[in-house]
């Protein structure tokens, strides 16, 4: 790892085949940490999520593996076997934190609870991230990232009014949730340099999700009263509130519209429409939304998004682009190629792959922007270089399908 990397100097076990424990892993590695991925023979199961180069699956060029497990090494180890469990063991002996996704019974049946851990490795720091965490009734259920959306209240403030909740894209809970991890490690990692003592990090992905909602709990505790989704616009807000602050199509895909709250009346500038700045607009802006929205799409008709919010910024109304991944990878400003956010790598079978850099800055080289790994490609550096076996011991280890 380079020099000043924050985490420089400790080592990882990641064993886990979920988004959020690879997530955590991923943010440990990019800060310097060595990161051995413990895979099973067959390939972490996220290797089989596209998508992937022309379509065509391939288990070492899986676009969410890529972008989850840059400068990590990949060991492969069948911890279903006494062997495989005795080796892991051993690469637990040499690490300083242990990341899984086990089910509680699974990580007590193997020995990687939390009590176990206490008694053989003391000064292991160690992070379960689970879906309903290791304790609970829940704690041995299985999840998905909408049922952790669905049970935490966040789905119920997404969608339309008159329509069913919908789940946002991708894994937010479980990004969450990873990011909870990472931080908890890092603190325990610190509190074990003091103290020589390790501790578990027990991460549920609900709760993160539940932890991600930020106001609405306090209002229902404090007031009964329950925030209803709002589709694109503000939720909770009164009628006299100023508007607009929602999505607009435009002539070429989609705008954030927003409103000066300072001075509302710029959007009648903006749009050429002075009906907006009459009292009887300004005294009730939200509630009047309907109408505001059809001016706003009028004059949006014709422009492109790049059009439309240059023009209402420089009415100083915070006007947003709604970009497409492919748009967010154009960078037409070159402000996140300048700031080190988008970077090329090369990897040996899906060639170049451009992929995103730091989220946090720190010093120069604190961040390792590096290719993923390929099955197995570290097995024998580890498992010989670190444990000592001998190349005759390995090849066993594979006619025996340990590795």
């Amino acid at each position: 790892m380079p020099d000043g990397s924050a985490l420089q100097g400790v080592r990882v076990v990641e064993l886990v085949e979920g988004l959020a424990g690879a997530y955590c892993g991923k943010l440990l590695a990019g800060l310097g940490a060595d990161v051995l991925k413990v895979e099973p023979p067959s390939g972490d199961s996220l290797r089989r999520a596209g998508p992937f180069p022309e379509d065509h699956p391939n288990p070492e060029a899986s676009g969410l593996f890529l972008h989850l497990n840059p400068a990590k090494r990949s060991v492969t180890l069948a911890i279903e076997t006494e062997t495989g469990r005795r080796l892991l063991g051993r690469l637990l002996d040499t690490a300083d934190v242990l990341v899984h996704d086990l089910a509680p019974g699974r990580a007590r049946a193997i020995g990687l609870d939390d009590a176990s851990l206490r008694n053989e490795r003391p000064s292991l720091v160690a992070a379960a991230v689970t879906f309903f965490g290791s304790t609970g009734p829940y704690a041995d259920f299985a999840g998905t990232e909408i049922v952790a959306q669905a049970l935490s209240g966040y789905m119920s403030l997404t969608g339309d009014p008159d329509r069913e909740p919908l789940k946002p894209y991708g894994y937010l809970a479980e990004y969450q949730a990873g990011l909870h991890a990472a931080v908890a490690v890092m603190a325990a990692v610190l509190a074990r340099d003091a103290t020589d003592e390790g501790d578990l990090a027990d991460v549920s992905v609900t709760e993160a999700a539940c932890f991600a909602l930020g106001g609405p709990p306090q209002l229902a505790w404090w007031f009964d009263r329950t925030l209803k989704r709002n589709g694109t616009r503000l939720i909770g807000v009164g009628g006299r509130h100023p508007y607009p602050s929602t999505l607009r199509p435009c002539a070429d895909g989609w705008v954030h519209a927003h409103s000066n709250n300072r001075n509302p009346e710029l959007l009648a500038a903006l749009v050429g429409d002075q009906w907006l700045a009459s009292p009887e607009v300004l005294d009730a802006m939200t509630d009047r939304a309907d109408e505001i929205d059809a001016v706003v799409d009028r004059w949006l008709a014709d422009k492109t998004k790049w059009q439309a919010v240059a023009a209402a910024q420089e009415m100083r109304l915070p006007f947003t682009e709604v970009l497409t991944p492919a748009e967010l990878l154009e960078d037409r400003e070159g402000h996140l190629r300048s700031r080190g956010e988008l970077v090329e790598v090369e990897h040996p079978v899906a060639g170049t792959v451009t992929q995103l850099g730091p989220p946090v800055h720190l010093g120069a080289g604190a961040w390792v922007s590096d290719r993923a790994p390929l099955l197995g490609e570290h097995t024998a550096d580890v498992l010989c270089g670190t444990l000592g076996l001998t190349h005759d011991d390995l090849l066993r280890l594979r006619q025996a399908g340990v590795v």
